[in-house]
């Protein structure tokens, strides 16, 4: 485990804040040369804490649905688990597959046109691999915030809307081109995007700017390996009764000031709620389940507990969708 200290915590909270950030900013922001600013990064970098910087789309403006898919194995060995994954991993409308603790052994997210086009490729992987399947559930997205870690710095979290736009907005070659590289480097430079695309850095600039404006791009972010630094990543599915505007709102409110709930996912399926938490074991976790449900206790039924021990894909590859 990696001891950080407050400066490399601040450094983790500000890149997963906007991972775009240049080191000037990060120096001018943090107060601190860039050169320790930069010796930093590539250290949580080496360290495998800082595991990719990522770019969250929201599928909505490019006339995509997003569905979650959750597994539960019978009759499978690590091999057949490790082919399972290998197949998803290579399905480009896949885009985040998870390995989890509990009732499910694994969460995979789907990018689509329709509900046809997910039923379709829902039954070829059980055609394929239905026999190792003694479980199935599905579930859809419907709106989800993002949430800082505000744990890192000691300040409540700050929210960004996710999933909330469904009106389809017009991309050209450039422009997926321009989201096919930004999801796999989210840093990646406007003058090394110029180049490969052969246009000006300030066309890139512009291009990046009105992708952000059109609500295409959401966010830059990190994918952490936040295991690295003696925490836990816990996904809670939770199931509601009386479920109301303001219900929805105060448990959110309620989340955002936790600080370490860094997803708050509204769904329709088995469950109509999903959070994503950092903690440190899962006695905390559960205390602090508890200590929600009795806070809220006309609006949650109960919930079940994940550990989500590997992410084995965390990138949505639009530009090979559309």
């Amino acid at each position: 485990m990696y001891n950080m200290d407050s400066l490399d915590k601040k450094i983790i909270f500000e890149l997963d804040r906007n991972s775009r950030q240049s080191i000037s900013q990060l120096s001018k922001k943090l107060k601190k040369n860039r050169n320790v600013i930069e010796y930093r990064i590539k250290t949580l970098e080496e360290k495998g804490i800082i595991k990719q910087y990522i770019t969250t789309i929201d599928p909505g403006t490019l006339g995509l649905m997003a569905w979650n898919v959750y597994l539960e194995f019978q009759n499978t060995t690590p091999e057949i688990e490790d082919e399972i994954i290998s197949y998803l991993e290579e399905r480009k409308n896949v885009w985040w597959i998870a390995v989890t603790t509990g009732k499910w052994n694994i969460i995979y997210s789907i990018v689509v046109k329709n509900v046809q086009e997910f039923y379709y490729t829902v039954r070829r992987f059980n055609e394929k691999y239905g026999s190792y399947v003694l479980n199935q559930s599905l579930a859809s997205h419907v709106e989800i915030d993002i949430l800082s870690r505000g744990y890192l710095v000691d300040q409540d979290s700050e929210s960004s809307p996710w999933f909330r736009t469904y009106e389809t907005v017009e991309l050209d070659e450039t422009d997926k081109i321009i989201l096919k590289k930004l999801a796999k480097n989210a840093r990646i430079s406007s003058v090394e995007l110029a180049r490969s695309l052969n246009i000006t850095s300030t066309s890139v600039t512009r291009r990046i700017k009105e992708l952000v404006r059109k609500g295409v791009i959401v966010k830059f972010r990190l994918d952490i390996d936040v295991q690295k630094y003696g925490y836990k990543y816990f996904k809670i599915l939770m199931h509601l009764k009386n479920i109301t505007k303001r219900g929805d709102n105060e448990l959110k409110e309620y989340c955002r000031r936790m600080r370490n709930v860094f997803h708050y996912e509204k769904k329709i399926g088995p469950w109509m709620l999903e959070i994503e938490l950092d903690e440190k074991d899962y006695s905390d976790v559960y205390k602090t389940l508890k200590k929600m449900k009795e806070t809220f206790p006309g609006y949650i039924k109960n919930y079940d507990i994940m550990i989500i021990y590997k992410q084995c894909k965390a990138e949505m590859d639009i530009a090979d969708i559309l």
